[in-house]
C-alpha cells in the first residue's frame, strides 16, 4: 500500500525517479535552514522532547484531514498543521495553570492525539499508513511540498531575526522577560515556528524523522561553538550535510530516506563529540594533557 495512497513509493523504494530525488534534496535543505536553529533554542531552554511530543501531536490533525478530505496532500498538511497550533495552544494553557510543568503539560495533550491518530488510521488504512507518517516517504514532497518546506524556512528564519535577543534571552533565563507577558508570547511563537517546520517535512520525511534533524544536528553544534549565532550556523551545515548524505545514500539502497538521514545526522554527532573544537573529546584530553604537563614542570 502506498503511504495514505498519494501515488508514493512504499518502503523500500525511496524515490520514483530523479525528479523526486531533486525535490527531496531542496525541501530537506530548506528544512535545514528552517529547523537547526530552531533546534539550538529549544536545547538551550532545555526543551529537547518538545519537538518529539508535537511530532507526534501533528498525527491526529493529518488522520483527521484524511477521514475528511480522502487522500489530498493540502488536506494532510492543513490537518496536521491544525493539530500542531491545537497542541502547542492546549499545552501551553495547561501549563499556566501551574498545576504541571510544560513537558507534562505537553504529555498530557500529545499523547491522547497520538492514540486518537492511531485509532483513526488503523481503522481506515491499517498501521502501515501511520507508520508512514511517522517515517516518512520521500516521493511525497512534490512542487507544492518544497514551496511549503521554502516558505517555512523563510518565517523561521525572518522570525529568529526579529525575535532573536527575546528568544536568547529567554532560553538563558525564562523567568527573566515574565511568563504572562512577552516571554510567553516569545514561547509561545517559538513552539509555532517549531510547529511549522515538523509540518512541513512530515509527509516527506516522517514526523519522528524530521525532529531528529531538527535536534541531532543542533546537539551536534554545540561541540563547534560556545554562542548561540554559531551553534545556530553549526547546526545548519550539520543538518544539510546529515540530510543530502542521506537521500544520496537512500536513493542507492532503496530505502526510505528518513532514517538513513536521521543515522548520518548521529554520525555527524558522533564526529562531532569526537573533534568538535568546543569541547571535544580529542581537544578536551589533549588540553588535561597540556595542564599535567604543565603541573610538572618545576
Amino acid at each position: 500500500m502506498a503511504p495514505l495512497g498519494l501515488d508514493l513509493p512504499g518502503a523500500g523504494a525511496a524515490f520514483g525517479g530523479g525528479a523526486a530525488l531533486r525535490w527531496a534534496m531542496a525541501g530537506a535543505l530548506a528544512l535545514s535552514f528552517g529547523g537547526a536553529p530552531l533546534g539550538s533554542l529549544l536545547i538551550a531552554r532545555r526543551m529537547s522532547l518538545m519537538g518529539d511530543a508535537l511530532s507526534h501531536g501533528i498525527l491526529l490533525g493529518a488522520a483527521a484531514a484524511f477521514l475528511l478530505a480522502g487522500r489530498d496532500p493540502v488536506a494532510l498538511t492543513l490537518g496536521a498543521l491544525a493539530a500542531a497550533f491545537g497542541v502547542t495552544a492546549l499545552a501551553s494553557l495547561l501549563a499556566r495553570t501551574r498545576k504541571l510543568p510544560e513537558d507534562a503539560a505537553f504529555a498530557m495533550v500529545y499523547l491522547p492525539a497520538l492514540a486518537g491518530a492511531a485509532a483513526l488510521m488503523s481503522r481506515r488504512e491499517g498501521p502501515e499508513a501511520l507508520e508512514a507518517l511517522l517515517f516518512g516517504a520521500a516521493g511525497a514532497l512534490d512542487r507544492g511540498g518544497l514551496i511549503l518546506a521554502a516558505a517555512v524556512a523563510s518565517a523561521s528564519l525572518i522570525g529568529l531575526a526579529l525575535f532573536i535577543r527575546g528568544f536568547v534571552a529567554e532560553s538563558v533565563d525564562p523567568g527573566f522577560t515574565g511568563s504572562e507577558g512577552a516571554g510567553g508570547r516569545l514561547h509561545l511563537l517559538l513552539m509555532m515556528l517549531v510547529a511549522l517546520n515538523l509540518v512541513a517535512g512530515f509527509r516527506a520525511f516522517g514526523a519522528l524523522m524530521t525532529v531528529a534533524l531538527m535536534m541531532i544536528p543542533a546537539g551536534a553544534a554545540r561541540f563547534w561553538a560556545r554562542g548561540y549565532a554559531g551553534q545556530a550556523g553549526a547546526a545548519i551545515v550539520i543538518s544539510a550535510l546529515a540530510s543530502e548524505a542521506g537521500l544520496l545514500l537512500a536513493a542507492r539502497s532503496g530505502i526510505e530516506p528518513g532514517a538513513v538521514m536521521t543515522l548520518c545526522a548521529a554520525a555527524l554527532f558522533a564526529a562531532s563529540g569526537l573533534a568538535g573544537l568546543n569541547g571535544g573529546l580529542i581537544v578536551t584530553l589533549a588540553g588535561r594533557r597540556r595542564l599535567a604537563g604543565r603541573a610538572l614542570v618545576p
